[in-house]
């Protein structure tokens, strides 16, 4: 977990066009995201004015909120706007975390079926737009490494539910990461039914063998960004990569392992289970990309421009 910031203690939340500070009563108990779960979100970093890959992130939400049936989905032009309100309301243009969360709506009952996403008038009620940006750092020591455990938990396979869905169901993760954390552990590393590598909570995982970087297949994982730019950069630098199924053998034997998320990139896992993987620390490719990707984050054509006046 990241370090906390002092200053996150005045910031601003956007809800619905208003403002609220981070421990005020914001939402209708009869809101769809708290009562049922239609929630869904994304969270892209803010790096010298430039969101980071906004588009994508942006596209997730709608593709998240479209398979869960929401009845109106906000455009890209909205959820800019209110993302650009909220940080220009906490007068932030740098070093931020945003969590951008859409809610379906009100419902007028507390019913899990659809039809209940309206207002009192009959109307289909106005999707709900939660902007919450936080100064953060990295989550993980990029520079030392870190250290995972094979979890007990396993992550439902697209048979069971659609993982191509960002939404508030983490349950599985979070139960994965304080497993590993009561280990000892940084984070952990989740399989499939069939026994295939998934994901890490809140990362998507990577291994390296003889030079070739190897991800799992997205079935049992929203795509996320980030891997989307290691891969990326994969392509752009003749770095040689590949998805595939990858089994609890092949972890075991790779020369590096890295996880990959938003607020950190490319991590290297230095041990799993105990046992330390490659030489013990930072492998050399992971090292490679997590400069490549630190380069990427500071390219204004990798950003969008939110026109944020600088702080004085």
């Amino acid at each position: 977990m990241a370090k906390h910031d002092p200053r996150n203690q005045a910031v601003l939340y956007y809800i619905d066009g208003r403002f609220v500070h981070q421990y005020e009563p914001a939402i209708s108990l009869f809101d769809a995201g708290f009562l049922h779960g239609k929630q869904v979100w994304s969270s892209p970093r803010l790096i010298n004015g430039r969101i980071f890959r906004l588009h994508d992130h942006l596209e997730k939400i709608r593709h998240s909120a479209e398979l869960n049936f929401f009845p109106v989905v906000p455009t890209a032009t909205e959820l800019t706007d209110a993302i650009r309100l909220a940080l220009q309301k906490n007068h932030m243009t740098d070093g931020v975390h945003i969590r951008i969360v859409l809610s379906a709506g009100n419902q007028i009952t507390a019913s899990m079926d659809l039809a209940a996403i309206i207002d009192w008038d009959g109307k289909v009620s106005t999707p709900r737009i939660i902007v919450m940006p936080e100064y953060r750092g990295n989550v993980y020591d990029a520079d030392n490494g870190i250290t995972l455990m094979t979890s007990s938990f396993k992550r439902p396979g697209p048979d069971m539910v659609d993982q191509a869905s960002h939404d508030n169901n983490q349950n599985a993760s979070s139960r994965a990461l304080a497993e590993a954390k009561r280990a000892g552990m940084t984070s952990s590393l989740l399989y499939d039914a069939e026994g295939f590598l998934a994901e890490a909570p809140a990362s998507h995982a990577a291994i390296v063998k003889d030079g070739r970087l190897r991800t799992p297949w997205v079935r049992c994982s929203p795509p996320g960004v980030t891997r989307k730019v290691i891969l990326e950069l994969c392509r752009t630098h003749n770095i040689p990569a590949e998805e595939g199924d990858i089994t609890v053998d092949d972890v075991s034997k790779a020369d590096e392992v890295f996880l990959m998320g938003t607020m950190s990139g490319p991590v290297g896992a230095i041990a799993l289970d105990g046992r330390a993987v490659g030489k013990g620390h930072v492998g050399p490719l992971t090292r490679r990309l997590s400069e490549l990707y630190q380069q990427a984050l500071v390219d204004p054509a990798q950003g969008f421009d939110m026109g944020l006046k600088p702080n004085n």
